[in-house]
């Protein structure tokens, strides 16, 4: 019979199914399909087993919440590759401003400097195959191309939040000057030596910005989340009963919002996870960072030694055995790493070694990590510093300026006056030239940030915590859960 089937044929259709008495093949029991394998069998013209895919990515990385300089930051508008702008160093001389009967005063003049930033450039590359771009995916995106376009847009945006805090020019001659660098060269910083801050500490350093001659009014206190923990930790710890808050039946620890009450008003504590670097912790022996080209490990050229200096700042407390892992940053990425011999350090003594790259042209600078002391290895060894690369052979000097695992805590102000961003180009997508059956494009950003008054804001270097969890020993990544 011909037509639609009766209600009778599909109810026996249907027993004869759920019975298997048709000779149809077909598994017997779901399992775990091997990708791209029918799910009756290689001989079988069955489909696919349905696979169920989330409609969101889960994200094992920063995400754009995370940007906290960026957005603060006011963008005004370049026209030109170098900005220039004057800066009053002075209104006049601070002389007597009196005058006697009929006379005519002093000359007083003020005192200006011109300044001028260089626009950089900054760029992400992706691509995405046609076939790729032909197909739909499952997620927030609804193509390939949206979808790298996405990711891009954020890796862009992230390494410019880092570069934004830590960028210098004097290691990577296509970079700007990072506004820690910027403040640094005004002369304003302190010197913590590994110690964690108070609430005390932040609130004189308010009132010494604010004092004559430095007259600076700061908006916002940068620190990293580990910082702000130890902020907070100190709010309860040492603060009246009514620091632990209890809304509704719920009991909150710490403060919701930390501020600190300046001569002027209170100024607000901000968490800014790319403050704290997020290659700080060393990457595993063998392991490099590069997707396009080549970039060869360096080699230890003379080991390193220790003899006593002036200028050291190791003190008995750090004496001990330490080794170096040292890794090669350069157009193309990040090399593999190389480790020297451990050296003997005791106090006020200054360790030096010389790392060799035969490719020295293609590399821009060295990050240079120390072992915890005693360490039998430099697996999770944090960074100390980082080196310009201008020949074969590069000296590095190690005098504990730096301590390991320590961060920055930054006194701004965000109003334009003080410090902005010169953007000549937001962010576009640029398609490229195809020249295979790949769709590449650049995202592009062209600026700089500039901090027109140094001298009214402030950076604290060599800051540590105290973490009672012991959280402060333990510089390895796995042992943290971290993926870097």
């Amino acid at each position: 019979m011909q037509g639609i089937p009766s209600s009778a044929d599909m109810a026996a259709l249907m027993g004869s199914l759920s019975k298997g008495s048709l000779d149809l093949p077909r598994p017997t029991n779901a399992g775990y399909q091997t990708p791209l394998v029918p799910a009756g069998g290689t001989n079988s013209l069955s489909p696919l087993v349905p696979q169920q895919l989330a409609q969101t990515l889960s994200i094992a990385t920063s995400s754009m919440n995370d940007l906290k300089l960026w957005p603060m930051l006011a963008k005004v508008q370049a026209q030109n590759t170098v900005v220039e702008y004057n800066r009053v160093l002075k209104h006049g001389g601070q002389h007597s401003p009196f005058i006697s009967e009929g006379g005519n005063g002093i000359l007083n003049r003020s005192t200006y400097e011109k300044v001028a930033t260089k626009i950089r450039y900054m760029a992400e590359r992706r691509e995405v195959t046609d076939q790729a771009s032909m197909v739909s995916i499952v997620g927030p995106s609804a193509d390939a191309i949206a979808e790298e376009t996405r990711r891009g847009t954020e890796s862009l945006l992230q390494r410019l939040e880092l570069n934004l805090f830590h960028a210098d020019e004097s290691k990577d001659s296509n970079a700007f000057n990072g506004i820690i660098k910027q403040i640094k060269d005004g002369g304003n910083v302190a010197d913590l030596r590994g110690k964690a801050p108070s609430a005390v500490y932040l609130s004189e350093i308010l009132g010494h910005l604010y004092s004559a001659p430095l007259y600076g009014m700061v908006t916002h206190i940068m620190v990293t989340p580990r910082v702000l923990s130890e902020l907070i930790k100190q709010t309860v710890h040492h603060g009246r009963h009514d620091q632990i808050q209890v809304n509704s039946g719920a009991v909150t620890f710490g403060a919701a919002s930390l501020t600190i009450t300046g001569p002027y008003g209170p100024v607000q504590v901000v968490s800014a996870p790319f403050l704290e670097r997020h290659d700080r912790i060393a990457p595993a022996l063998g392991e490099s960072s590069v997707f396009e080209g080549t970039l060869a490990a360096p080699s230890v050229q003379v080991q390193s030694v220790a003899n006593a200096n002036a200028a050291s700042k190791f003190v008995a407390a750090d004496e001990g055995d330490y080794v170096y892992r040292v890794v090669a940053v350069g157009s193309n990425g990040v090399s593999a790493p190389i480790d020297t011999a451990a050296v003997t350090v005791a106090a006020g003594d200054q360790v030096t070694f010389t790392i060799r790259h035969a490719d020295h042209t293609n590399v821009k600078y060295l990050r240079v990590y120390r072992s915890a002391k005693d360490a039998v290895d430099a697996n999770g060894a944090l960074l100390i510093d980082e080196v310009a690369v201008s020949a074969q052979d590069t000296v590095i000097t190690d005098n504990n300026e730096n301590i390991p695992g320590t961060s920055e805590i930054l006194f701004l102000n965000f109003a334009p006056d003080y410090m902005c961003y010169y953007q000549m180009l937001s962010l576009v997508r640029r398609p490229l030239a195809q020249i295979s059956t790949t769709f590449p494009f650049l995202l592009m950003m062209f600026g700089a940030p500039a901090v027109k008054l140094p001298t009214k804001m402030y950076v604290v270097r060599n800051v540590g915590i105290n973490a009672s969890s012991g959280l402060e020993n333990i510089s390895d990544a796995s042992l943290l859960g971290l993926h870097i």
